[in-house]
């Protein structure tokens, strides 16, 4: 009888140990996971950080996190993970009682893209592994992989020579800033440029002048689309024909704004966090906009949302003007040519880079 006894004390313990856990390991207990960087670009390393802390006195015994990730995140191989086929990301914790864990996580970011980590399951158990209990959190992680950037060597000769070009050209416009004298009100002046002091002492109306700076703009506009009369979607030896087109726009926007350039941006494709949208960054300098224009390009999806003619066509009737616009297409064709004068009109320059590898028209 006393075997049998201490059997069935056994197994109360056991199942009660069990109902325990399976209502205290996950209280008290939380949970972070982040990247150490907010961008890298394509090929780069960087870490994902997980933190774990337990706020109460009971140790938690295990608990295993998965999460859904990108194949285009490798991680280096390490103790308590898992790759699923390459598409969830496993650990396993042992905490004891008021701790905190911190784990690092080498990646390798392969290719361009928006990445985020949205909704994490956390599963706990008891000691025999009799019971588990499983919550998920939404709490986000993302990571920007901004495109490689092409090098001089891999840029199309048009691109140098543009380059060349555009360093020389000048768009002068009179600089609010820079007052350089004063002259006599004459027709057309602006009320703005009236200097009053002057006015009041020469008894006649007397205006600012002003030097001339050089601001020029440019707009980079990306084509989607490998042919023009090529509407399914593309296959892979076809998208990576855009890829390149990607990173020749991030060299150029990249050199652009380096050289104090207020840079833009157009794409007839979208986001991949936007529905039917084709995307539109307006020019300006800086560094931080630099850095608008690169996740920019590191979210779009390589799919047609509307015709590049149409595109280039709707800015034109939207009177764009005084801007260097530089077309990065994997074909030229009439149509692209019908728009480039309209836009010439309007008083832009419009330069062809070629994509190496696309459709001649």
């Amino acid at each position: 009888m006393s075997v049998l006894w201490y059997m069935a004390v056994l197994v109360v313990l056991m199942v009660a140990q069990a109902k325990f856990y399976e209502v205290v390991v996950l209280k008290k207990l939380s949970y972070t996971r982040s990247f150490a960087q907010h961008g890298v670009f394509e090929g780069e390393k960087t870490e994902l950080v997980e933190v774990l802390e337990n706020h109460k006195l009971t140790p938690v015994s295990w608990l295993r996190v998965e999460a859904r990730i990108s194949p285009w995140l490798r991680f280096k191989k390490q103790e308590n993970l898992d790759i699923n086929m390459e598409q969830f990301h496993r650990s396993v914790f042992f905490l004891s009682g008021y701790s905190k864990l911190t784990r690092r996580h080498e990646i390798t970011c392969v290719h361009r893209g928006y990445f985020r980590f949205n909704q994490t399951a956390l599963t706990g158990g008891d000691l025999l592994g009799l019971s588990q209990r499983t919550v998920d959190i939404f709490e986000q992680a993302e990571l920007y992989v901004y495109p490689r950037v092409s090098t001089d060597g891999e840029l199309p000769a048009q691109a140098l020579k543009w380059q060349g070009e555009i360093a020389a050209q000048r768009w002068i416009l009179p600089d609010p800033m820079l007052v350089n004298g004063i002259r006599e009100y004459r027709g057309g002046d602006s009320r703005k440029d009236i200097h009053w002091s002057a006015t009041a002492r020469t008894g006649k109306l007397q205006v600012k002048t002003r030097d001339f700076t050089v601001s020029p703009r440019v707009m980079v506009a990306l084509n989607a689309q490998i042919a023009e009369d090529l509407w399914a979607m593309m296959d892979a030896a076809q998208c990576a024909v855009i890829e390149q087109g990607i990173r020749h726009a991030a060299a150029i926007l990249n050199w652009a704004v380096q050289q104090g350039m207020e840079a833009g941006f157009l794409y007839n494709g979208r986001l991949c966090d936007t529905e039917g949208e084709t995307v539109y960054v307006h020019p300006a300098a800086s560094e931080s906009h630099l850095v608008t224009l690169l996740e920019t390009l590191a979210k779009l999806e390589v799919i047609r949302q509307l015709n590049f003619h149409s595109l280039l066509d709707r800015y034109a009737d939207d009177n764009m003007s005084g801007m260097d616009i530089v077309v990065i297409s994997a074909y030229w064709s009439d149509a692209l040519e019908t728009c480039a004068d309209r836009l010439r009109r309007n008083g832009n320059s419009v330069s062809y880079i070629p994509i190496q590898g696309g459709m001649e028209q």
